[in-house]
């Protein structure tokens, strides 16, 4: 431990309050960030005296504090002792749960052939890079905790791990074909592969390495990193279809016709034989896993169709079908598409967030690294209501990516953006929005734009590391809360309005943004482009005007009487 964290630890045991912690040692940091920090701190030094053996140590910091004198003298005292004694080394034949994270090695417990440090890394190796994934309940994140401990120990353990990838067939998976069972785990029957498939196009016009339809699947899933939300998503859809293709048409993905399609919709609306489809959620491993929880409503559905006709239409570009067979499915059953339009802050509304996020951080009732943090969020509501970025694209944006392009009426800002499916689109900056992020870049103690260095994330942390982005959650988290006060504040005069504060989140900014644009008479093909849509029936749902007018007129009517 370094010196402040020594002086934070022996705080909390002497009962010093979190505020005051925080602003001591953690520059001015909230009650939850301390808290946070003292837990990390407990959890290093209940580490460090199960290493060496002292359990009565180890107990103390692995249970809540008590406050007591007689507490406060042991906990000092271990404090001291534990500083006093150099770190261990750990050696190939010690326990793993000596070394690792109580969470980390109650999952490792259940693979009853791994006892040692040594074991854990020969059945990493065997298995590679996801090797965790034949460990129930272990996550990515935990792997990569473990990955980090072997790197850091390498030269004490004389262990080095193997994480590339490894074969199917090295994998120690059930593979079937005549139940259900997840992508990975399920191998079509030998006349259902799909390899002549009745809509294949010629085969030796095919532009991608795929003789079959799960081949084809994969090919078409490898365009998006496997950690992201959109290829669980895909992925959820494709097997779904593939799986009722074979397991309930009986028929290949790649002889699938559109009234196979109307089919589908129908199945997913009702899935039967309801066993078979429909349970609660279980690890993609287990024999539990079921593709589908219940019913799909209609926007579900929809959002399938759009998904899957995704997938057909690239396997057609890619010439390994001859035609989509979701291209004439009728769409008269969903009718207009509405939801996202109800997903918007009207002008009024968002003005009225806006100025409650500005007056917080002006306030003075609240500490100094409040104010901060509201002022970042009000930098955060204007970038993302002027740019329509999704939220993985914000959290993504870095300094590097403004550029400074001439024209004939002056110097013009524009982003690169990398969007869905590594789509490559430019937004234009407005300077008002360049003056914003250059003053959120002083207010972490940054330089401006050309002062700093390219990947400097646009979105970044107030504390500790100011060059660190904020996560995907760590985003979304800090709205949906802000969102939660702003409807606290209006709730008093506009208990509506409050309520659909409370349903918004990131992606209402991007509706927000596309609507506004639109109704201030942005060409809706410039909107497009901004929102990286690749088809502008997708824009059209921003467009307002015929409800807008109907609205209007009947206005007009009850105004006469």
């Amino acid at each position: 431990m370094n010196p402040n964290e020594l002086a934070l630890i022996r705080s909390w045991i002497q009962g010093i309050p979190w505020d005051v912690m925080g602003e001591l040692y953690l520059d001015d940091a909230d009650r939850n960030e301390v808290m946070r920090s003292v837990k990390r701190l407990r959890e290093k030094l209940a580490r460090k005296a199960q290493q060496l053996g002292l359990d009565v140590d180890a107990k103390l910091w692995e249970q809540e504090r008590e406050y007591s004198q007689e507490w406060m003298n042991r906990a000092l005292k271990s404090v001291d002792t534990l500083k006093s004694k150099p770190d261990p080394r750990p050696q190939s034949e010690d326990h793993y749960n000596r070394w690792l994270p109580q969470q980390i090695s109650a999952r490792l417990a259940s693979v009853k052939k791994i006892k040692t440090l040594a074991e854990l890394a020969v059945f990493i190796n065997q298995h590679g890079g996801s090797w965790w994934k034949k460990v129930p309940h272990l996550g990515k994140q935990s792997a990569e905790a473990i990955h980090e401990f072997f790197s850091s120990s390498e030269i004490d353990l004389g262990i080095s791990l193997d994480l590339s990838s490894k074969k199917a067939t090295d994998l120690d998976v059930v593979v079937v074909s005549n139940r259900i069972a997840p992508l990975e785990r399920f191998a079509p029957p030998a006349h259902l592969t799909g390899e002549t498939g009745t809509n294949r196009a010629p085969i030796e016009r095919c532009r991608i390495d795929a003789r079959n339809d799960y081949e084809s699947i994969k090919a078409w899933l490898s365009l998006w990193d496997e950690d992201t939300s959109t290829h669980r998503a895909y992925r959820k859809e494709a097997e779904r279809f593939l799986l009722w293709a074979i397991l309930e048409k009986g028929k290949a993905l790649s002889s699938i016709t559109t009234p196979d399609c109307a089919e589908y919709r129908r199945f997913l609306a009702d899935p039967q034989p309801a066993d078979r489809w429909i349970g609660k959620p279980a690890p993609r491993w287990t024999p539990e896993w079921r593709p589908l929880k219940g019913p799909l409503k209609p926007s579900s559905i929809r959002q399938t169709e759009v998904i899957l006709s995704g997938l057909c239409e690239w396997l057609v570009g890619q010439r390994y079908l001859d035609s989509n067979p979701f291209s004439g499915l009728s769409t008269q059953g969903f009718g207009r598409r509405t939801g996202s339009t109800d997903r918007l802050l009207s002008p009024a509304l968002w003005e009225q967030i806006t100025s409650f996020a500005e007056n917080q951080a002006n306030n003075s009732t609240l500490t100094e690294s409040q104010r901060n943090d509201y002022l970042r969020t009000a930098f955060i509501l204007s970038f993302a209501y002027q740019t329509g970025l999704r939220l993985h694209e914000m959290t993504k944006a870095r300094v590097g990516d403004l550029k400074q392009v001439s024209s004939f009426d002056g110097d013009q800002w524009w982003m690169d953006v990398i969007g869905k499916g590594n789509k490559h689109r430019e937004i234009p900056i407005s300077p008002n929005l360049m003056e914003g992020i250059n003053a959120h870049l002083r207010h972490r103690k940054l330089g401006p734009v050309g002062y700093v260095s390219e990947g400097t994330p646009i979105i970044g942390k107030l504390r500790g590391e100011s060059r660190e982005a904020l996560s995907e959650s760590g985003l979304y988290q800090k709205l949906k809360g802000f969102f939660e006060e702003a409807a606290s504040d209006v709730a008093g005069k506009d208990p509506l309005a409050a309520e659909k504060l409370r349903r918004a989140s990131t992606h209402w900014l991007r509706h927000t943004h596309g609507s506004h644009a639109v109704a201030n008479g942005v060409p809706l093909a410039i909107v497009r482009d901004n929102l990286g849509h690749s088809n502008i029936a997708t824009t059209s749902i921003y467009v307002h005007t015929d409800r807008d007018e109907r609205y209007k007129a009947m206005l007009g009517l009850s105004d006469k009487e």
